[in-house]
């Protein structure tokens, strides 16, 4: 017969199984797709809007310039297809950012989180009354709601609170906008641009709104084709749509609060971490919000959006009873190639015991800091091309020096080259004793990069002979160099200790791409070669290279053999353009 504490024991599992399924039921339903809504309505209404805000600012012009730029946007978003997509986005983004708003589980977040939440909650209230007093009026009762008849209205009754829908909405779109590229590769070099755009226009807009308005007022206010009691419809009706807006947004609210209440009287699970904290929590919020909830520092450069890997995480034990891995957070997994063990912390939703270790450092990093790093502080993953190269036969050359001597000979070699790489486009990696490592395309395509490292290859070359010529004197014999270069996929990231000076300025690449070009740089002494290009860099850089000899090459730590192209000595490299690239 079983104990009391063992039917307890069975009543618990029912219900986190229980839990665990509704948790997984839950996922699936929010999946993807949800998020993906959210972004491009929210991407079609922020359009709207800035194209709302650049009609004001005509304004500044004259009220005939903003009626002129009104008819050609209502071809656009009053014709049925606009209307259906206008419509359509703005219901479809305030319902989700609802059910996501009632299904937060933690509270702890940056302050634009915080600004974009509260003003997304509080726009519609003062939206929808804006929207039936223009399009609801003009599609109801016939009224031309142009800027001539619409300015005077506003002006005088409404002017305080179109500025503020204004700003609200604009600063509730800039941020989501911010939130979503702030971990694209490119954004960090438009940030100025995108910064000084948002901040002027809603300016210019509301400039351009006071300067027309203050235009209009000598006009008579009752001057339009709306009678009396058609005007009484419509304040009921903008009434009536505030009210039911604060009512929405207030049973949100409540309904809230009761999830939060009921949560606390739910199913808890224990959070044991590596550095031997632990913690207990309800079944229902991830992992991060955990980890947030009792003050863990926790990484989470995207704040808990899937659309990094920051917040990842090892499971140490209980990898067994997690629920599976969704959509979103598979696409990020698959992304890093990250083992069996490893969870990302926003998506996981602890349903038994665990223990965990996180993956990156355990500082309090917040959302809004990755503003502060550039693209390389967490890492990218992109097609670069990889330069090495090695003095040739330097150990016997530096046996038979004194040591400043061969400090003297190292500096003048590695310093010109240094020049002749950073001059042709590359950046320079390392100085691995006598060797250089160089990477192309950091901050542009793929192709470029691959032709920028096959012209360092020449300057280099030239550099050499330039270097051999100016240190006659000091050497024995000519110095002689090997260059291997091999474009591919590569990690580039800012890697040391973050606790150490200095460690962490420099950028280095990371992978198969990195080990293959030291590896052709290796073999230069075996194919009696100073330079080795592989195949792959040739075709990434769109140019018919010539002068040399073509093979297949076996590398240490690739099953596959390389194509390479092989050049006795780099002048005798010839680089054209192939006949589709001359004819584009």
């Amino acid at each position: 017969m079983k104990t009391a504490a063992t039917k307890k024991q069975v009543e618990v599992s029912s219900a986190l199984a229980a839990q665990e399924l509704a948790v997984r039921r839950q996922k699936s339903s929010m999946g993807l797709w949800p998020r993906n809504i959210r972004l491009y309505s929210g991407l079609i209404l922020f359009t709207f809007a800035t194209t709302h805000l650049i009609n004001h600012a005509l304004g500044l012009v004259s009220v005939e310039v903003m009626e002129t730029m009104q008819r050609y946007r209502f071809l656009v978003w009053r014709s049925l297809p606009g209307t259906i997509v206008l419509s359509g986005a703005l219901v479809l983004h305030i319902y989700f950012v609802l059910i996501k708003f009632v299904r937060r589980r933690s509270w702890k977040m940056s302050s634009s989180e915080f600004l974009q939440l509260t003003f997304g909650l509080i726009i519609p209230a003062l939206l929808l009354p804006h929207i039936l007093a223009t399009r609801g009026s003009h599609e109801l009762f016939g009224f031309v709601d142009s800027y001539s008849n619409v300015l005077p209205a506003m002006w005088s009754n409404a002017s305080l609170k179109q500025t503020a829908l204004v700003f609200l909405v604009w600063i509730h779109g800039c941020i989501g906008i911010h939130l979503w590229l702030r971990l694209k590769p490119w954004y960090s070099r438009c940030t100025d641009f995108l910064y000084a755009f948002a901040i002027i226009l809603p300016v210019l807009a509301i400039a351009g709104f006071s300067v027309a308005g203050r235009q209009e007022l000598p006009v008579n206010l009752e001057e339009n084709s709306m009678s009396a009691e058609e005007r009484r419809i419509m304040a009921l009706s903008r009434d009536s749509a505030t009210w039911i807006s604060l009512l929405v947004i207030g049973g949100v609210l409540g309904y809230r609060g009761y999830r939060t209440i009921s949560d606390r009287l739910g199913p808890t699970v224990k959070v044991h971490y590596v550095d031997g904290s632990s913690v207990t929590s309800l079944i229902g919020p991830t992992l991060l919000d955990i980890s947030r909830i009792n003050g863990i520092p926790h990484a989470s450069v995207c704040g808990g959006r899937a659309r990094c890997s920051t917040c990842r995480v090892r499971i140490i034990e209980g990898l067994d009873d997690l629920p599976e891995v969704g959509d979103a957070e598979s696409r990020v997994l698959n992304r890093v190639h990250a083992g069996a063990n490893i969870r990302l912390a926003c998506q996981l939703i602890p349903t038994s015991d665990i223990k965990v270790a996180t993956l990156m450092p355990a500082q309090n990093i917040r959302a809004s800091d990755s503003a502060a790093q550039d693209k390389y502080h967490w890492g990218i993953d992109q097609p670069v091309t990889v330069l090495f190269a090695d003095i040739r036969g330097f150990t016997a050359l530096s046996e038979a020096k004194l040591p400043y001597d061969v400090v003297f000979v190292l500096n003048q070699y590695l310093g010109k080259m240094a020049t002749a790489i950073s001059d042709s486009g590359g950046y320079v990696d390392k100085f691995i004793g006598d060797g250089i490592m160089a990477i192309f395309g950091m901050e542009y395509s793929h192709q470029q990069g691959a032709r920028d490292a096959l012209r360092a290859a020449k300057a280099m070359s030239d550099t050499l002979i330039s270097l051999n010529n100016s240190l006659a004197n000091d050497l024995g014999e000519p110095l002689d160099i090997g260059i291997g270069i091999h474009t591919g996929p590569a990690i580039l990231g800012r890697i040391g200790v973050a606790e150490v000076s200095g460690a962490t300025q420099r950028i280095t690449a990371l992978g198969d791409t990195v080990n293959t070009a030291s590896r052709l740089e290796s073999s230069c002494k075996a194919l009696n070669s100073q330079l080795i290009v592989s195949s792959a860099t040739a075709e990434a850089s769109g140019l018919t290279i010539s002068g040399g000899r073509t093979e297949l090459i076996a590398v240490k730590g690739r099953e596959e053999k390389v194509a390479i192209h092989a050049f006795t000595e780099i002048p005798d490299m010839i680089m054209a353009e192939t006949e589709s690239v001359a004819r584009r």
